[in-house]
């Protein structure tokens, strides 16, 4: 029934420009075949996807005369930016039908990012407030503007209809002045819970579990949830959008057993008690979460089941998802090019399918077992190696989360909103501090499985088409055979040692240890101030080029006259001292890397090739690598132009 009005909104954005007239004919046919039988409702329909598209897709993009090292003042009250720039002429220009990001980054380097600012070009305006309070002045950086086909920074631009990104420099004295300041009822709230919660060890945690909100991370924390597969626990989703539905049900039937029997006369029934508690409570979730895109669809999905429901339509649940999906597209059309669009749709008709018929708790068990499994195999295409305990530390966590964590977490925030103490979440930091022990035990001694170690793509694409074959495979429990199938090829990576490190550079109690195998072959601490007996060339087979060092002992030891005279390129450092010579370093354009305390860096080495594995970066394709992980790219770029 919305086949026809879902593929007029998908057709605007995925068409070519070129093959536009293709588009439009199919939207004559289409039209005139609903007329000629007389479905109105879904002409109806189809109409209105066709007004959407025409509103927001064919509309000329606007121009931004900006350039790097412009002024800029910034209103973040009014959410407006304010240009000296004259866009026309002598007369001010306001931009009122295009949004801006703006990004920054703070003094400790975390970056911030802001949609949806306004921008207007007006020399007037900007020098009458550019000595008020209220604005901040910077210059900006970097202009990054949209496209369709562009990098997938350009993309997301794009699908979030921001005419341009905009990095603007901030002084010291208004950084201050920004960290200081919340912004929205949203921040205020965030900065009491950070406030109230700041000196709990396991808030971090309990803070991206509820806000998605991973900021308070190190990168120990980022590479253990990482390992163990559980970073959509963390990345607040659909998942936790269902934890809300849950208990707002949960709430709507407490209220409901002390409605007077009497409202059941006027037709009031319990789904009607449901919609009018769960939809404000999940959107209201929503806000607080900064309307994360998977929240917002979940959202909406929920909301008109309960619709549906209330208003007692016999509709099967794949029609009000797929109505539910109509509506996003309908809001915004782009989102098609959104791959989590897919993902949360795709889930939700899979759990569906497997929980419609029965929801006793060994179809829900093999459910969660499957999705684990299925999980594991998909995060192929991105990470090298996860933990072996991966799906049995999914199943125990998961519904740990669900029924235990979450909730109480909540209910702990709550109670710092209302009162001010935090005497419940001193409890569950309790309950955490052994959740958490747990978590690292396994992360850090469990084996892991390398997925490198297959010689070749088949492995992963026979793990994939046992998925399908799983999928497909009903009843449920059928697939047991697919799953034994999956974890063979999964675990098989253990018995093989192809890819064993050819070498190993370690910290280990402040040293930096280089070994072959058990074999130590360089140590810091061997020499004196002759810092050419650290010299890692002739172990990396880059004698032509050098300039590969360890840091000795004592980081005093490195001046200037010490890099220059022995032609120093890169330098691996320790991290115990580090920030002392890093400044000193990139002034004279020398590359550095640091391994922290029990971290290591391996090297593979594979025909003419050199891979390198940092034990902070076990992930190979992440859109927001960590600085470490950069630099361990860049070096294994440099070795291997080397090799060349």
């Amino acid at each position: 029934m919305l086949l026809s009005s879902l593929s007029i909104l998908m057709g605007a954005v995925l068409v070519p420009s070129d093959y536009l007239w293709v588009y439009s004919t199919h939207i004559i046919l289409v039209c005139l075949y609903l007329i000629w039988s007389k479905r109105l409702i879904v002409l109806f329909l189809t109409l209105i996807s066709f007004v959407s598209v025409l509103s927001s897709e064919f509309s000329t993009p606007p121009y931004l005369p900006l350039t790097t090292d412009s002024e800029l003042l910034v209103d973040f009250d009014n959410k407006e930016l304010i240009s000296n720039h004259s866009q026309l002429g002598s007369r001010d220009a306001r931009s009122d039908k295009q949004s801006v990001r703006l990004v920054y980054f703070e003094k400790n380097g975390v970056r911030r990012t802001q949609d949806d600012f306004s921008l207007t070009f007006s020399q007037s305006k900007f020098h009458s407030v550019e000595s008020s309070q209220k604005v901040y002045q910077g210059v900006i950086t970097r202009v990054v503007l949209p496209n369709q086909e562009g990098s997938w920074w350009q993309q997301n631009l794009y699908i979030k209809r921001q005419a341009a990104e905009l990095t603007v420099h901030f002084s010291d004295e208004d950084l201050q002045r920004l960290e200081q300041k919340p912004f929205s009822v949203r921040g205020r709230l965030l900065a009491k819970l950070d406030r109230a919660f700041e000196n709990f060890d396991y808030w971090r945690f309990s803070k991206a579990l509820l806000l998605g909100q991973d900021d308070l991370w190190s990168e120990r924390d980022t590479w253990m949830v990482r390992t163990l597969g559980l970073a959509h626990l963390f990345v607040v989703s659909g998942l936790h959008t269902g934890f809300m539905f849950a208990i707002g049900r949960m709430i709507s039937r407490s209220v409901w057993r002390f409605f007077p029997n009497r409202l059941l006369l006027y037709g009031v029934t319990r789904w009607h008690c449901d919609a009018v508690i769960v939809i404000p409570l999940l959107f209201a979730y929503a806000y607080i979460t900064n309307w994360g895109e998977p929240v917002v669809r979940a959202s909406i999905m929920l909301s008109v089941y309960l619709c549906a429901r209330m208003l007692a339509l016999k509709l099967s649940p794949y029609s009000i998802i797929t109505f539910a999906l109509w509506l996003v597209l309908l809001f915004e059309p782009r989102a098609v090019l959104n791959p989590g669009l897919w993902l949360s749709f795709s889930m939700v008709y899979l759990l569906i399918g497997f929980c419609q018929t029965s929801t006793k708790l060994s179809r829900l068990f093999m459910v969660q077992v499957m999705l684990s499994t299925a999980s594991m195999v998909l995060i192929l295409g991105w990470q090298v190696a996860i933990s072996s305990a991966s799906i049995l530390v999914n199943i125990l966590l998961i519904p740990l989360a669900a029924f235990l964590w979450f909730p109480w977490a909540l209910l702990s925030c709550m109670e710092v909103l209302i009162i001010g103490s935090t005497y419940s979440y001193e409890q569950l930091e309790i309950l955490l501090y052994y959740i958490i022990s747990f978590i690292e035990m396994i992360a850090f001694e469990w084996p892991l499985l390398i997925f490198e170690q297959h010689a070749s793509d088949v492995p992963r694409l026979l793990m994939l088409l046992l998925v399908i074959v799983w999928v497909y495979q009903s009843p449920l429990k059928r697939g047991i055979v697919s799953a034994i199938g999956i974890w063979v090829i999964l675990f098989s990576s253990m018995l093989s040692n192809a890819s064993e490190a050819g070498l190993s550079l370690v910290n280990k109690n402040n040293k930096l240890i280089l070994t072959e195998k058990s074999d130590i072959l360089l140590t810091n601490t061997w020499v004196g101030s002759d810092i050419s007996r650290l010299r890692l060339d002739s172990y990396l087979n880059a004698e032509q080029q050098g300039g590969y060092f360890l840091t000795p002992s004592n980081t005093s030891e490195i001046t200037p006259q010490i890099l220059l005279a022995h032609g120093v390129k890169w330098l691996i450092l320790k991290q115990d001292g580090a920030e002392k010579i890093i400044a000193m370093l990139d002034g004279m354009n020398v590359k550095w890397l640091v391994i922290p305390a029990g971290g290591s860096l391996d090297f593979h080495f594979q025909k003419n090739r050199i891979s390198l594995q940092h034990s902070s970066c076990i992930y190979s394709f992440f859109l927001l690598k960590s600085d470490t992980c950069k630099r361990v790219e860049k070096l294994e770029s440099v070795l291997n132009y080397n090799q060349t």
